[in-house]
Protein backbone atom coordinates (compact mmCIF):
# COMPACT_ATOMS: atom_id res chain seq x y z
CA UNK A 1 0.00 0.00 0.00
CA UNK A 2 0.91 3.45 -1.08
CA UNK A 3 2.08 5.68 1.83
CA UNK A 4 -0.09 8.05 3.05
CA UNK A 5 -0.70 11.19 1.72
CA UNK A 6 -2.92 14.71 2.16
CA UNK A 7 -5.06 15.78 -0.35
CA UNK A 8 -5.67 19.77 0.81
CA UNK A 9 -8.18 20.48 -1.89
CA UNK A 10 -9.97 17.28 -0.99
CA UNK A 11 -9.91 18.21 2.26
CA UNK A 12 -10.80 22.12 1.73
CA UNK A 13 -13.52 20.87 -0.51
CA UNK A 14 -15.21 18.46 2.29
CA UNK A 15 -15.06 20.90 4.49
CA UNK A 16 -17.11 23.23 2.90
CA UNK A 17 -19.65 20.34 2.42
CA UNK A 18 -19.16 20.13 6.34
CA UNK A 19 -20.11 23.25 7.05
CA UNK A 20 -22.86 23.61 4.80
CA UNK A 21 -24.30 20.70 6.83
CA UNK A 22 -23.53 21.86 10.33
CA UNK A 23 -25.18 25.32 9.24
CA UNK A 24 -28.63 22.99 7.70
CA UNK A 25 -31.44 21.18 9.76
CA UNK A 26 -29.38 17.76 8.30
CA UNK A 27 -27.53 17.90 11.43
CA UNK A 28 -29.74 17.24 13.55
CA UNK A 29 -31.10 13.96 11.02
CA UNK A 30 -27.18 13.26 10.78
CA UNK A 31 -26.76 12.97 15.14
CA UNK A 32 -30.24 10.79 15.26
CA UNK A 33 -28.64 8.35 12.56
CA UNK A 34 -25.16 8.10 14.66
CA UNK A 35 -27.44 7.37 17.70
CA UNK A 36 -28.74 4.50 15.97
CA UNK A 37 -25.51 3.04 15.43
CA UNK A 38 -25.40 4.33 11.63
CA UNK A 39 -21.83 5.12 10.54
CA UNK A 40 -21.56 8.80 9.15
CA UNK A 41 -19.05 10.07 6.86
CA UNK A 42 -16.00 12.21 7.63
CA UNK A 43 -17.33 15.37 6.45
CA UNK A 44 -20.90 14.25 8.22
CA UNK A 45 -18.31 13.78 11.87
CA UNK A 46 -17.24 17.00 11.47
CA UNK A 47 -20.46 18.71 10.50
CA UNK A 48 -21.68 17.74 14.17
CA UNK A 49 -18.27 19.21 15.57
CA UNK A 50 -19.30 22.54 13.63
CA UNK A 51 -23.25 22.72 14.46
CA UNK A 52 -24.15 24.36 17.76
CA UNK A 53 -27.64 22.19 17.22
CA UNK A 54 -26.12 19.31 18.55
CA UNK A 55 -24.92 19.89 21.96
CA UNK A 56 -21.94 18.54 23.85
CA UNK A 57 -23.81 16.44 26.15
CA UNK A 58 -25.75 14.67 23.22
CA UNK A 59 -22.42 13.78 21.40
CA UNK A 60 -21.23 12.51 24.66
CA UNK A 61 -24.36 10.13 24.82
CA UNK A 62 -23.85 8.92 21.50
CA UNK A 63 -20.07 7.68 21.79
CA UNK A 64 -21.06 5.98 25.70
CA UNK A 65 -24.11 4.09 23.98
CA UNK A 66 -21.23 2.75 20.93
CA UNK A 67 -19.00 1.36 23.96
CA UNK A 68 -19.42 -1.99 25.52
CA UNK A 69 -21.92 -2.19 28.60
CA UNK A 70 -21.27 -2.11 32.46
CA UNK A 71 -18.76 0.32 33.52
CA UNK A 72 -16.09 2.14 31.58
CA UNK A 73 -13.32 -0.28 30.03
CA UNK A 74 -9.79 1.58 29.37
CA UNK A 75 -6.43 1.19 28.72
CA UNK A 76 -3.44 2.55 30.61
CA UNK A 77 0.44 3.50 30.32
CA UNK A 78 2.71 5.94 31.73
CA UNK A 79 5.30 7.85 29.69
CA UNK A 80 9.13 7.24 30.73
CA UNK A 81 11.55 10.68 29.35
CA UNK A 82 15.24 9.49 28.92
CA UNK A 83 16.15 12.68 28.08
CA UNK A 84 15.11 16.02 27.73
CA UNK A 85 17.47 16.95 25.10
CA UNK A 86 16.35 17.89 21.30
CA UNK A 87 17.70 18.74 18.15
CA UNK A 88 14.47 19.95 16.91
CA UNK A 89 13.08 23.46 16.93
CA UNK A 90 9.50 23.40 18.03
CA UNK A 91 8.36 26.30 19.30
CA UNK A 92 5.36 25.35 21.93
CA UNK A 93 8.04 22.96 22.91
CA UNK A 94 9.90 22.76 26.26
CA UNK A 95 12.20 20.38 25.07
CA UNK A 96 13.37 22.80 22.24
CA UNK A 97 17.21 23.00 21.25
CA UNK A 98 17.30 26.80 21.71
CA UNK A 99 15.98 26.98 25.10
CA UNK A 100 17.96 27.89 27.50
CA UNK A 101 15.84 28.12 30.34
CA UNK A 102 15.33 24.38 30.14
CA UNK A 103 17.26 22.26 32.68
CA UNK A 104 18.39 19.57 30.76
CA UNK A 105 18.52 15.91 31.88
CA UNK A 106 19.41 12.50 30.83
CA UNK A 107 18.93 8.91 32.39
CA UNK A 108 21.91 6.67 32.14
CA UNK A 109 21.23 2.85 31.04
CA UNK A 110 20.85 1.81 34.70
CA UNK A 111 18.76 4.90 35.86
CA UNK A 112 16.14 4.15 32.87
CA UNK A 113 16.23 0.06 34.47
CA UNK A 114 15.53 1.19 37.62
CA UNK A 115 12.61 3.82 36.45
CA UNK A 116 10.99 0.72 34.87
CA UNK A 117 11.00 -1.67 38.12
CA UNK A 118 9.50 1.67 40.09
CA UNK A 119 6.87 1.52 37.72
CA UNK A 120 6.22 -2.74 37.50
CA UNK A 121 6.32 -2.58 41.21
CA UNK A 122 3.49 -0.11 41.39
CA UNK A 123 1.43 -1.73 39.02
CA UNK A 124 1.96 -0.38 35.37
CA UNK A 125 2.12 -2.79 32.87
CA UNK A 126 2.54 -0.60 29.87
CA UNK A 127 4.85 2.02 29.08
CA UNK A 128 5.64 4.74 26.82
CA UNK A 129 9.29 5.06 26.19
CA UNK A 130 10.41 9.14 25.06
CA UNK A 131 13.35 10.89 23.87
CA UNK A 132 13.70 14.26 21.52
CA UNK A 133 14.48 13.75 17.34
CA UNK A 134 18.14 14.19 16.66
CA UNK A 135 20.21 15.48 13.45
CA UNK A 136 21.59 12.18 11.46
CA UNK A 137 25.25 10.81 12.64
CA UNK A 138 26.41 9.49 15.81
CA UNK A 139 23.92 11.26 18.09
CA UNK A 140 20.87 10.53 16.82
CA UNK A 141 22.25 6.72 16.80
CA UNK A 142 23.09 6.73 19.63
CA UNK A 143 19.58 7.70 21.08
CA UNK A 144 17.91 5.37 18.90
CA UNK A 145 20.43 2.45 20.52
CA UNK A 146 18.92 3.94 24.32
CA UNK A 147 15.71 3.66 23.44
CA UNK A 148 15.41 0.02 21.87
CA UNK A 149 17.21 -0.75 25.14
CA UNK A 150 14.92 0.50 27.09
CA UNK A 151 12.42 -1.56 25.23
CA UNK A 152 14.30 -4.47 25.46
CA UNK A 153 14.29 -3.98 29.33
CA UNK A 154 10.44 -3.01 29.30
CA UNK A 155 9.59 -6.20 27.72
CA UNK A 156 12.05 -8.90 29.72
CA UNK A 157 10.18 -6.85 33.00
CA UNK A 158 6.93 -8.26 31.67
CA UNK A 159 5.08 -4.94 30.19
CA UNK A 160 2.33 -5.89 27.99
CA UNK A 161 2.69 -2.72 26.04
CA UNK A 162 5.69 -0.48 25.02
CA UNK A 163 4.98 2.95 23.11
CA UNK A 164 7.74 4.10 20.83
CA UNK A 165 7.88 8.10 21.25
CA UNK A 166 11.57 9.53 19.35
CA UNK A 167 10.22 10.98 16.41
CA UNK A 168 10.41 10.01 12.69
CA UNK A 169 12.43 7.14 11.60
CA UNK A 170 14.28 5.49 8.63
CA UNK A 171 13.74 2.35 7.24
CA UNK A 172 17.24 1.32 8.31
CA UNK A 173 16.67 2.87 12.21
CA UNK A 174 13.55 0.89 12.26
CA UNK A 175 16.21 -2.01 12.19
CA UNK A 176 17.92 -0.88 15.02
CA UNK A 177 15.21 -0.04 17.33
CA UNK A 178 13.66 -3.31 16.80
CA UNK A 179 16.99 -5.03 17.20
CA UNK A 180 16.59 -8.86 18.98
CA UNK A 181 12.29 -8.16 19.23
CA UNK A 182 11.03 -11.07 18.55
CA UNK A 183 9.12 -11.59 15.47
CA UNK A 184 6.19 -13.62 14.08
CA UNK A 185 6.74 -15.95 10.99
CA UNK A 186 4.92 -13.20 8.58
CA UNK A 187 7.79 -10.89 10.08
CA UNK A 188 5.99 -8.61 12.34
CA UNK A 189 6.62 -8.18 15.72
CA UNK A 190 5.16 -10.40 18.26
CA UNK A 191 4.86 -7.90 21.36
CA UNK A 192 2.54 -5.00 21.29
CA UNK A 193 5.08 -2.07 20.21
CA UNK A 194 2.92 1.21 19.23
CA UNK A 195 5.05 3.78 17.48
CA UNK A 196 3.89 7.56 18.35
CA UNK A 197 4.26 10.10 16.45
CA UNK A 198 2.18 12.97 16.86
CA UNK A 199 1.38 15.13 13.61
CA UNK A 200 0.43 18.09 15.88
CA UNK A 201 -0.99 19.61 12.49
CA UNK A 202 -1.76 18.11 9.53
CA UNK A 203 -1.64 22.20 7.86
CA UNK A 204 1.76 22.78 5.92
CA UNK A 205 1.49 25.94 6.96
CA UNK A 206 0.91 26.29 10.22
CA UNK A 207 3.63 23.25 10.70
CA UNK A 208 6.51 25.16 9.27
CA UNK A 209 5.50 27.77 11.36
CA UNK A 210 5.92 25.97 14.74
CA UNK A 211 8.55 23.50 13.60
CA UNK A 212 10.44 25.59 11.01
CA UNK A 213 11.61 24.63 7.70
CA UNK A 214 15.43 24.54 8.04
CA UNK A 215 16.62 21.08 6.22
CA UNK A 216 18.85 20.95 9.18
CA UNK A 217 15.95 21.09 12.29
CA UNK A 218 14.94 17.16 12.33
CA UNK A 219 11.09 17.82 12.89
CA UNK A 220 10.31 20.65 9.52
CA UNK A 221 10.14 17.78 6.93
CA UNK A 222 6.23 17.46 7.18
CA UNK A 223 6.00 14.47 4.74
CA UNK A 224 8.65 12.21 6.26
CA UNK A 225 6.61 13.00 9.49
CA UNK A 226 3.38 12.42 7.96
CA UNK A 227 4.52 8.92 6.37
CA UNK A 228 6.51 7.44 9.53
CA UNK A 229 3.55 5.33 10.36
CA UNK A 230 4.11 3.75 7.03
CA UNK A 231 7.55 2.76 7.60
CA UNK A 232 7.04 1.69 11.04
CA UNK A 233 4.00 -1.05 9.84
CA UNK A 234 6.51 -1.74 6.54
CA UNK A 235 9.22 -2.72 9.91
CA UNK A 236 6.85 -5.13 11.40
CA UNK A 237 5.69 -2.80 13.68
CA UNK A 238 1.10 -3.19 14.26
CA UNK A 239 0.13 -0.59 16.32
CA UNK A 240 0.12 3.91 15.47
CA UNK A 241 -0.58 6.88 17.50
CA UNK A 242 -0.75 9.67 15.95
CA UNK A 243 -2.18 13.17 17.13
CA UNK A 244 -2.91 16.20 17.02
CA UNK A 245 -1.75 18.80 19.67
CA UNK A 246 -5.36 21.31 20.00
CA UNK A 247 -4.31 24.75 19.87
CA UNK A 248 -1.61 24.96 17.46
CA UNK A 249 -4.24 25.53 14.53
CA UNK A 250 -7.25 27.37 14.80
CA UNK A 251 -9.43 24.95 12.49
CA UNK A 252 -9.84 22.04 14.47
CA UNK A 253 -12.15 20.72 11.71
CA UNK A 254 -9.49 20.75 9.40
CA UNK A 255 -7.66 18.94 11.52
CA UNK A 256 -10.50 16.60 12.31
CA UNK A 257 -10.93 15.63 8.45
CA UNK A 258 -7.42 15.14 8.20
CA UNK A 259 -7.17 13.15 11.35
CA UNK A 260 -10.09 10.78 10.34
CA UNK A 261 -8.20 10.17 6.76
CA UNK A 262 -5.21 9.08 8.57
CA UNK A 263 -6.67 6.85 11.07
CA UNK A 264 -8.66 5.17 8.32
CA UNK A 265 -5.79 5.12 6.23
CA UNK A 266 -3.73 3.01 9.19
CA UNK A 267 -6.63 0.57 9.73
CA UNK A 268 -6.48 -0.02 6.14
CA UNK A 269 -2.90 -1.35 6.78
CA UNK A 270 -4.07 -3.74 9.57
CA UNK A 271 -2.92 -1.72 12.21
CA UNK A 272 -4.77 -1.13 15.92
CA UNK A 273 -4.82 2.87 16.03
CA UNK A 274 -4.60 4.96 19.43
CA UNK A 275 -5.86 8.27 18.98
CA UNK A 276 -4.09 11.21 21.06
CA UNK A 277 -5.88 15.02 21.56
CA UNK A 278 -3.90 16.36 23.98
CA UNK A 279 -4.17 20.14 24.54
CA UNK A 280 -1.20 22.74 24.15
CA UNK A 281 0.01 23.68 27.72
CA UNK A 282 2.38 25.91 29.13
CA UNK A 283 6.11 25.15 28.77
CA UNK A 284 9.28 26.32 30.26
CA UNK A 285 10.95 29.21 28.21
CA UNK A 286 7.57 29.25 25.80
CA UNK A 287 5.51 31.94 25.09
CA UNK A 288 2.33 30.81 27.01
CA UNK A 289 -0.40 29.96 24.12
CA UNK A 290 -3.78 28.47 25.30
CA UNK A 291 -5.23 25.19 23.77
CA UNK A 292 -9.33 24.49 22.61
CA UNK A 293 -12.14 25.09 25.00
CA UNK A 294 -13.36 22.16 27.40
CA UNK A 295 -16.18 22.00 25.16
CA UNK A 296 -14.20 22.17 22.13
CA UNK A 297 -11.84 19.11 23.46
CA UNK A 298 -15.22 17.01 24.41
CA UNK A 299 -17.03 17.00 21.72
CA UNK A 300 -14.07 16.30 19.23
CA UNK A 301 -13.06 13.45 22.00
CA UNK A 302 -16.65 11.92 21.46
CA UNK A 303 -17.05 12.40 17.84
CA UNK A 304 -13.70 10.78 17.29
CA UNK A 305 -14.72 7.70 20.26
CA UNK A 306 -18.03 7.16 17.72
CA UNK A 307 -17.22 8.25 14.67
CA UNK A 308 -13.65 5.50 14.65
CA UNK A 309 -15.00 2.86 17.05
CA UNK A 310 -12.11 0.70 16.32
CA UNK A 311 -9.26 3.35 17.17
CA UNK A 312 -8.79 4.28 20.83
CA UNK A 313 -8.51 7.96 22.03
CA UNK A 314 -6.12 8.41 24.92
CA UNK A 315 -6.32 11.52 27.08
CA UNK A 316 -3.55 11.82 29.55
CA UNK A 317 -3.07 13.85 32.64
CA UNK A 318 -2.45 17.09 30.80
CA UNK A 319 -6.06 17.32 31.36
CA UNK A 320 -7.73 17.90 35.04
CA UNK A 321 -9.39 15.53 36.89
CA UNK A 322 -12.59 16.99 36.15
CA UNK A 323 -12.01 16.73 32.16
CA UNK A 324 -10.58 12.60 32.76
CA UNK A 325 -13.84 12.07 34.61
CA UNK A 326 -16.14 13.45 32.18
CA UNK A 327 -14.08 11.93 29.19
CA UNK A 328 -13.69 8.36 30.56
CA UNK A 329 -16.86 6.99 29.65
CA UNK A 330 -15.90 7.22 26.35
CA UNK A 331 -12.32 7.60 25.90
CA UNK A 332 -10.12 4.23 25.20
CA UNK A 333 -7.00 5.13 27.44
CA UNK A 334 -5.77 6.78 30.69
CA UNK A 335 -2.34 7.20 30.48
CA UNK A 336 -1.26 9.23 34.04
CA UNK A 337 2.31 10.29 35.04
CA UNK A 338 4.93 12.79 34.73
CA UNK A 339 7.03 14.49 31.43
CA UNK A 340 10.00 14.87 33.86
CA UNK A 341 13.42 12.92 33.12
CA UNK A 342 13.36 9.55 35.25
CA UNK A 343 10.78 11.18 37.74
CA UNK A 344 9.19 8.34 39.44
CA UNK A 345 9.65 7.77 43.23
CA UNK A 346 8.00 4.00 44.93
CA UNK A 347 5.24 6.76 45.76
CA UNK A 348 4.95 9.52 43.77
CA UNK A 349 6.96 11.50 40.95
CA UNK A 350 8.73 14.55 40.25
CA UNK A 351 6.84 17.64 37.88
CA UNK A 352 9.67 20.02 37.99
CA UNK A 353 7.94 22.06 34.88
CA UNK A 354 11.90 23.90 34.54
CA UNK A 355 13.03 20.29 33.54
CA UNK A 356 9.92 18.94 31.52
CA UNK A 357 8.52 19.35 27.92
CA UNK A 358 4.92 20.94 29.01
CA UNK A 359 2.69 21.31 32.19
CA UNK A 360 1.05 18.55 33.27
CA UNK A 361 -1.90 19.57 35.34
CA UNK A 362 -3.07 16.35 37.70
CA UNK A 363 -0.21 15.67 39.53
CA UNK A 364 -1.81 12.72 41.48
CA UNK A 365 -0.09 9.61 42.49
CA UNK A 366 -0.72 6.99 38.96
CA UNK A 367 -2.20 4.88 42.31
CA UNK A 368 -4.64 7.65 43.27
CA UNK A 369 -6.05 8.69 39.51
CA UNK A 370 -6.57 5.11 38.49
CA UNK A 371 -7.74 3.33 42.21
CA UNK A 372 -10.72 6.52 41.68
CA UNK A 373 -11.55 4.91 38.27
CA UNK A 374 -11.59 1.17 39.30
CA UNK A 375 -13.33 2.11 43.27
CA UNK A 376 -16.18 3.44 40.90
CA UNK A 377 -16.14 0.64 38.14
CA UNK A 378 -13.48 1.03 35.85
CA UNK A 379 -12.19 -1.95 34.26
CA UNK A 380 -8.46 -0.91 33.84
CA UNK A 381 -6.29 -2.89 31.46
CA UNK A 382 -2.39 -2.86 31.51
CA UNK A 383 -2.57 -1.95 35.97
CA UNK A 384 -2.55 -4.69 38.12
CA UNK A 385 -3.17 -2.50 41.50
CA UNK A 386 -0.43 -4.34 44.27
CA UNK A 387 -2.02 -5.94 47.52
CA UNK A 388 -2.60 -3.70 50.14
CA UNK A 389 -0.29 -4.43 53.22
Amino acid sequence: MDAFRLDASALEAALSRAAGLAASGEVVRLARQAAVGAMLADEELTALLLSSRVSTEELLAIARARRPTGGPSIETFSPLYLTNTCDAECLMCGMRRTNEDLVRETADERTAELQLDILHGRGVRAVAILTGEYHHGPRRQAMIARAASAVRAALARGYVHVLVNIGALEQAEYDLLLSDVPRRADGRVLPQLTMCTFQETYSRDVYARFMGESPDNPRSHFTRRLTNFDRACDAGMWAANPGVLLGLHADVAFELLALLAHVRHLERRGMIVYVSLPRLRKATGTARRGGVSDETLCRLVAIVSFGTPDAKVVISTREPAAIQRRLLPVIGVLTPGSPGVAPYTETGARFDLEASQFEVLDHRPIEAILGEHLAAGATIACYEPPPRV
